[in-house]
């Protein structure tokens, strides 16, 4: 006589098995996405790199091709000046001037990424990255989707940096107490897409999101 599984014995099995890869799925789902962000943020950050310093071979140091006044809060000038200098390196899909502002220039890029970026002055560009170009918005940098990058002077030298200046000196901690509560532009009020030091904290911690980083969270209130 052979020996089989009642239907309430499968029945059972089944849900046993639906409840742990419930309990599992987010988990699985959440390491593959952060993954996929630092997997990301890396190849921008030397793409980038990679671009400056071929600009550099055919137009000396960065400090002599730096945007010139008319790329300024110009988005149209500021293509012109990304195009001379830096798109070589990139595989873009499509560039324009960001639809809301005379200022942000947007570029998509060929694995479904993004920014926008512009120059406030002659001295910096700055840089919003976003892991999938829908997310790319004017001064929107949330730690999860989009990040901030820069192009600066740091120690009397032009450097492409995560996050900014005032970042690359702070120590872990310091750099996890701000991508967990923003900056501080305006004390009196959560700012959930200021995340300023996220990208400087990924970056840190050797291109790895670890398991402190404020992944989950929307943003948190500043302290008092």
């Amino acid at each position: 006589m052979k020996k089989g599984f009642t239907l309430a014995e499968v029945l059972i099995t089944l849900g046993i098995i639906g409840v742990v890869a419930a309990m599992t799925l987010p988990s699985v789902v959440g390491n593959y996405k952060k993954k996929v962000t630092v997997t990301r943020l890396k190849k921008f950050y030397s793409t980038m790199q990679q671009a400056i310093q071929l600009a550099e071979k055919d137009y000396g140091d960065i400090e002599y091709w730096m945007p010139p006044q008319e790329a300024v809060s110009n988005s149209t000038e500021f293509g012109k000046w990304f195009d001379k200098y830096l798109s070589k390196s990139f595989k873009i899909l499509s560039e324009k001037p960001y639809s809301s502002s005379n200022k942000e220039y947007e570029v998509a890029l060929a694995d479904g990424s993004g920014f926008l970026a512009y120059a406030p002055g002659t001295t910096a560009v700055h840089f919003f990255y976003c892991t999938e170009l829908r997310y790319c918005a004017p001064e929107r940098y949330d730690g999860q989707t989009s990040f901030l990058f820069t192009l600066t002077k740091v120690n009397n030298k032009f450097k492409f940096i995560t996050s900014q200046t005032n970042n690359q000196s702070m120590t872990r901690e310091e750099l996890l107490e701000q991508c967990k509560y923003g900056n501080y532009d305006n004390a009196d009020e959560s700012r959930p897409n200021k995340r300023h030091a996220c990208a400087r904290l990924i970056e840190y911690d050797g291109w790895e999101i670890k398991d402190d980083y404020p992944w989950r969270q929307t943003m948190l209130e500043p302290k008092d």
